[in-house]
């Protein structure tokens, strides 16, 4: 039940940590594309309806916020008749008819520019005209900026909100299964060990009893039929002798060191006879469990 519970609650966390990948993704990619602001247009040859206003000098969609008092005219007069260009802002459709006639006027003036001359009036005329398209063009362009800035801000602020939020449930959904698992491992040991002491639960040798926390018996030295020998610096061979081959050696529990390797000297061969200590490596583990899970 225990391990079925387990299983469930990993799958449940994984699937939770791909959907959280999943949604950085999709923030990533809108950010990415408002920073990049990508500009459509569509080539139109004439017949398209669009918007202009009474001193403006572009053509506008319906929706475009520049529009206060707009009339409407087509594409082709707007371009080709008046000379409008098209908006930054809304992108309208781009003309993609003949030569637009302005351009032409453009052309044939600048080739006959050394014959014709301005008057002072026109010219004033025309460079207060393109101060004001000027900074007309840079207040837009201000404004676009602005606004993809807070944009780019507000979508870095919902990202890592929604990075928060995401990891605070994970964060309380693992502590929620970890929780549960731990309730129901509280009970499964609970009926098994609750009033109940280690040393009853375990199948101790005879003569053998526990000293400072350790297993011990009567007989030679200080934990009897336990004390074993090691190297009193660096000990990583067991002996069962106190002297062997002139290294000082002191003594030590056996269920200290069981998992040393042994004396090739003082501790191999078949009269040598170590006490089990599966026991007390049983005892070990419940007095363990009883602590972790708070059992009477």
């Amino acid at each position: 039940m225990i391990e079925t519970t387990k299983a469930k609650a990993k799958t449940k966390i994984k699937i939770q940590e791909w959907l959280n990948k999943l949604s950085y993704l999709l923030i990533f990619i809108c950010i990415i594309a408002i920073a990049l602001k990508p500009i459509i247009v569509l080539a139109d040859n004439g017949d398209t309806i669009v918007h202009v206003t009474n001193t403006g000098k572009c053509y506008h969609t319906a929706g475009c916020y520049h529009l206060r008092s707009d009339r409407e005219i087509t594409l082709y007069e707007a371009v080709v008749e008046n000379g409008y260009n098209p908006c930054s802002d809304c992108n309208p459709p781009i003309y993609d008819g003949p030569e637009p006639l302005h351009e032409k006027m453009e052309k044939s003036q600048s080739s006959s520019s050394s014959k014709s001359y301005n008057t002072d009036n026109s010219r004033e005329k025309t460079n207060v005209a393109e101060k004001e398209e000027k900074e007309e063009k840079e207040e837009k362009e201000e404004k676009d900026n602005n606004i993809c800035l807070k944009v780019i801000l507000g979508l870095i602020a919902c990202f890592w909100g929604l990075k928060v939020i995401l990891y605070t449930k994970i964060t309380y959904e693992k502590w929620k299964i970890e929780k549960e698992l731990f309730l129901q491992e509280q009970n499964k040991y609970m009926l098994l060990y609750k009033n109940k002491d280690p040393l009853s639960l375990v199948d101790i040798p005879k003569n053998t009893f526990l000293k400072d926390g350790f297993p011990c018996s009567n007989g030679n030295g200080p934990y009897g039929d336990y004390t074993v020998y090691v190297a009193k610096k660096n000990g990583k061979v067991l002996h069962t002798k106190s002297k062997c081959g002139g290294a000082n050696l002191v003594p030590i529990n056996y269920a200290q060191v069981c998992n040393l390797p042994h004396c090739k000297r003082c501790s191999t061969g078949k009269k040598i006879k170590l006490p089990k200590i599966g026991w007390y490596q049983e005892y070990i583990e419940i007095t363990r469990i009883k602590q972790k899970y708070q059992i009477p």
